[in-house]
């Protein structure tokens, strides 16, 4: 008859796997999507030596990428390929937008050149093929569809790092006293019209539906 399996010691910590790891920091990005995910944080969430988390991930961009993996994976575009092309990129940005919003960590990695998560060109992928679609191609079709992402990445950039108040025009209205007359006759005009950042997408959207529109006529 076979022994027994002998019993983890009461006490030992139980055995550590990537895909734990990749959670617990994905749970603490939600919990508080501003805080910096360091590895010794990730470690002391686990209760356990940050040295033990590098035989699972090499370094603290490995799990960064890992983490990005996860979160990318969950953005459900459901891209409708059989709408036009302009709906086609409303679905991509306005679901991007909605999804990322939650993530500040992984959006900052985006702007990095010589960092950007594998997993991001999953995302990127759908937006590519709806504007190749269109007749682009090249270096219009690359030059498009990285455009459309900046736009997307700095609306989220921007919206992270400022207030999400609501009182964007009090504030602008509050600051014509420091300038000349002409600029505070400027911004007096449009002070009770200004949005925060994150009200402001649903514009951006249109603005970039209506830059492809030219290109798209060229092509």
């Amino acid at each position: 008859m076979p022994k027994a399996s002998p019993e983890r010691s009461r006490g030992r910590p139980a055995k550590l796997s990537r895909d734990q790891i990749l959670s617990c920091a994905l749970k603490m990005i939600q919990r508080s999507p501003g805080q910096k995910i360091t590895m010794t944080g990730v470690a002391k969430a686990l209760n356990t030596a940050p040295m033990s988390l590098y035989t699972h991930v090499r370094h603290r961009d490995d799990l960064m990428d890992g983490i990005a993996d996860r979160v990318m994976g969950q953005l459900k575009l459901d891209i409708d390929t059989s709408a036009d092309w302009e709906t086609q990129v409303r679905q991509w940005l306005t679901r991007s937008y909605a999804h990322l919003s939650a993530y500040p960590q992984i959006v900052s990695l985006l702007p990095q050149a010589d960092r950007i998560p594998p997993s991001w060109l999953h995302v990127h992928a759908p937006l590519v093929a709806t504007l190749k679609r269109e007749g682009l191609s090249g270096q219009a079709l690359a030059h498009a569809s990285q455009w459309v992402a900046h736009q997307l990445i700095g609306a989220l950039i921007l919206g992270f790092a400022r207030s999400r108040s609501d009182r964007a025009g009090e504030e602008v209205s509050s600051m014509l006293g420091q300038l000349d007359a002409d600029e505070s006759e400027i911004f007096a005009e449009i002070a009770p019209f200004v949005l925060p950042d994150y009200e402001l997408f649903p514009y951006t959207v249109e603005q970039v539906i209506n830059a492809l529109r030219s290109t798209l006529k060229r092509a």
